[in-house]
């Protein structure tokens, strides 16, 4: 992407600063009872990370508390007990034997979604982590509204997480994407083993529009996977119909042959629109035709909490 076409587009709102980079920055009005005409990525001031308390209790348990709101949750740590009793922290019946805390991801950044009910929200995911970076064991998902440029949090889940439909750790949403186009920004992206050899990749959803603003049709969707065994990548087309506002991804196994699939969700002014991936012989590929995935007689998708299809299954045949 050419440098002189980039731009960093600041807009300081009290309580936050939005930022995002790509040309121009055309509002964009947005349908939805909630929605806001301009939604790039937010990036909130350090006084609005939640910080969260994290100790080992016993019984292989995780206390978190919310240091804002003091609420609490427990999260079960027991898939790495092996670790825990060899270092000490627990015996083998699961008694502390050490006191142990965790540590939490801060929050910076919000990233704009459609809810359920079609209004335009956001969201913040933060890893909440025992010993190191690798010992994972939960996420607290929050989700904000913005209004009058203000960031209202309106709730806080902690739990395990499906950590397939984790972002990229190295790719950031609404940043340019050098693919033969100036105006193509990744829209969504996920870190997960799809290519089979137990190696995660980077998976990048990217399309073409024109502005910082990410509540804008995006048109020439592509699915690209990064391999994160040699960098190389791979892109193909999510099909004939390939434009949406807020397309998502979500990382799951349709076809039930033990290789995570890609599925894209586009929302149009018309319906959802969804495209399912796979990698094959070295390739990303359909695993059902879109024209037959999009009939409602033959497959029904599965909403998740945020919106997005989270699986595809076959139509019940009357």
């Amino acid at each position: 992407m050419k440098a002189w076409h980039k731009t960093m587009a600041a807009v300081l709102c009290s309580g936050a600063v939005l930022m995002a980079s790509g040309v121009g920055a055309d509002l964009v009005q947005a349908s939805g009872t909630q929605s806001q005409a301009y939604a790039p990525v937010v990036l909130l001031q350090p006084e609005q990370n939640i910080p969260f308390s994290i100790q080992f209790i016993d019984g292989f348990v995780a206390k978190v508390t919310n240091a804002k709101t003091k609420a609490t949750s427990t999260v079960d740590i027991s898939d790495n007990k092996a670790t825990y009793v060899r270092q000490g922290i627990y015996h083998a019946n699961g008694k502390l034997q050490k006191a142990t805390d965790g540590y939490t991801q801060k929050l910076v950044e919000l990233v704009p979604f459609r809810d359920t009910k079609g209004n335009l929200r956001y969201i913040g995911k933060q890893t909440l982590w025992g010993l190191n970076t690798e010992d994972r064991l939960a996420v607290a998902t929050s989700v904000w509204n913005i209004v009058n440029k203000q960031p209202q949090l309106l709730q806080v889940t902690v739990q395990k997480a499906d950590w397939d439909n984790m972002p990229s750790p190295d790719v950031t949403i609404n940043s340019g994407f050098n693919l033969g186009n100036d105006s193509t920004f990744v829209l969504d992206s996920k870190y997960a083993d799809v290519t089979g050899d137990n190696i995660k990749d980077h998976i990048l959803l990217v399309g073409d529009k024109m502005g910082v603003s990410m509540n804008q049709t995006a048109h020439n969707l592509r699915v690209v996977v990064r391999g994160g065994k040699d960098n190389h990548q791979t892109f193909i087309s999510v099909g004939k119909r390939d434009s949406g506002v807020l397309p998502k991804l979500a990382i799951t196994d349709g076809n039930a042959d033990q290789v995570k699939d890609i599925l894209v969700t586009m929302p149009t002014a018309t319906g959802h629109v969804y495209s399912q991936l796979t990698w094959k012989k070295n390739s990303l590929q359909p695993v059902v035709e879109q024209g037959k995935l999009n009939d409602r007689e033959a497959y029904q998708p599965v909403i998740g909490v945020y919106g997005e299809a989270i699986g595809m299954n076959k139509a019940k045949k009357q």
